[in-house]
């Protein structure tokens, strides 16, 4: 176990210096470190190819339609101005120095039934038309986003992760409801403050070009402004995320419901938004042709589909090797840890696999036998659970690839704003739970 642990944290290492010094592209350091690892912790090469593939293939097999779908979606709001008819009005309603908490806000509420990556993807257009027009850093509008998007994806049910977890420990679903709601408001905070405070100094590339860009904006895209309806714009953003919503709460056997799961397919009701947005296109006349706003898409999306594949391939290696299962047991042996030991499972778990799934369950599931003899209630095992899940994020996450990519941050920026980020939502998160505990809360 602890040479595999050595191993991984070697290869992390090597990785990042790759990417970040040698300047070697991301896909290749991805793909050579994945199976470097898989060999040196005692897959062979077969397995280690096999395990890689399906890694990368599971990844692909839900992103990459979604993510071209999202970035047409993205190409049609930029050409017919609704994205800056959007960042227009949620400005006008937020103003500036309120606009982070108004992403965080808007991610918590909307990563309830959707997805992360496929949320932050259908975002991306009014996350940067509202960098663009407030003047914004990105990364503090987009960080805002990531940090309500992730606090429901990974506390709050019916996302399929907390859900698991008030499974496996037999938690009273409603009580683990209110523990985590109250627990959350903890995270955000944590999150959109570390947003707000530590990246409004961080220039991107973007930044240096959105005022560039917007003083350039031409007589045809100004006119646009004025031709279509503001819910108009919305609609293809917000229709795929109230039928991935109906997908998530009617799972029933009725036709009717499941119509509204098919619906709610994330590929098929990002289609639907896709079609509602070439309806807009259509609609409002322009100089560029339909089939090249669908070429653009497909060019764009190429790169991110592929890094955030073999960034999913990497993660999958490091859950082949086992290491999570090691660790688990480690520190399972140790109960002089008490009260923390849930935290400090998933924080190791998420660190070393990169997937918040796999640290929720995989952790429940190594501490179940605990639950009886913890100086707190299964609600409150699963509470400290989650927050131990936000810890750390990294290069063997997908959506730290998905970042990225879709905004072009480097990878030592992404390391001192979107980890840290998730160092901080995790101990804000167990502040909440302190705060519970000390009031009486078990």
């Amino acid at each position: 176990m602890i040479f595999n642990l050595i191993a991984i944290l070697i290869v992390l290492v090597l990785l990042v210096f790759s990417i970040s010094k040698l300047k070697i592209h991301p896909f290749i350091v991805l793909i050579l470190a994945a199976i470097c690892l898989g060999v040196i912790v005692g897959l062979d090469g077969e397995k280690t190819i096999s395990v890689l593939l399906e890694g990368f293939g599971s990844t692909m097999k839900w992103i990459a339609i979604v993510v071209i779908l999202g970035a047409f979606i993205g190409e049609v709001l930029h050409e017919t101005g609704g994205a800056i008819r959007i960042a227009k009005k949620i400005l006008k309603w937020t103003g500036q120095k309120r606009l982070p908490w108004a992403m965080g806000f808007t991610g918590y509420i909307v990563s309830i039934p959707v997805f992360v990556d496929v949320a932050y993807i259908l975002f991306q257009p009014i996350t940067e038309g509202l960098a663009r027009r407030s003047k914004t850093p990105l990364l503090v509008v987009g960080l805002s986003l990531a940090a309500g998007l992730t606090v429901s994806h990974t506390l709050m049910p019916p996302t399929p992760g907390p859900l698991a977890v008030a499974s496996i420990l037999n938690a009273d679903l409603g009580k683990l409801l209110l523990i985590n709601s109250f627990v959350a408001i903890f995270v955000v905070i944590g999150g959109v403050l570390w947003a707000k405070l530590f990246c409004k100094k961080i220039v991107l590339d973007f930044d240096k070009q959105s005022q560039v860009e917007e003083n350039k904006q031409s007589p045809f895209e100004l006119n646009n402004l004025q031709k279509s309806i503001f819910l108009l714009d919305l609609m293809p953003i917000v229709v795929p995320i109230i039928l991935m919503a109906g997908g998530a709460f009617f799972t029933g056997e009725s036709k009717i419901e499941k119509v509204l799961h098919f619906l709610g397919i994330p590929m098929v009701a990002v289609l639907i938004g896709a079609s509602i947005a070439a309806i807009q296109f259509f609609r409002v006349k322009t100089k560029t042709k339909f089939n090249d706003l669908v070429e653009a898409a497909i060019v764009k999306s190429a790169l991110v589909i592929m890094i955030t594949g073999a960034g999913g391939a990497f993660g999958y290696v490091i859950r082949a090797s086992g290491v999570q299962d090691s660790l688990g047991e480690f520190f399972a042996s140790m109960p002089y840890l008490g009260f923390l030991l849930p935290f400090i499972i998933a924080a190791v778990l998420t660190t070393a696999t990169g997937s918040i799934t796999v640290s929720l369950i995989g952790s429940a599931s190594i501490l179940v036998p605990l639950v009886s003899v913890m100086p707190y209630s299964a609600e409150m095992m699963a509470a400290l659970i989650g927050c131990g899940s936000f810890c750390v994020f990294h290069a063997n996450s997908s959506f730290f690839w998905l970042l990225n990519r879709l905004h072009k941050i480097p990878v030592n920026i992404l390391y001192k704003t979107f980890t840290l980020q998730s160092l901080i939502m995790g101990f804000s998160g167990l502040f909440g739970v302190i705060i519970l505990y000390l009031i009486g809360v078990r």
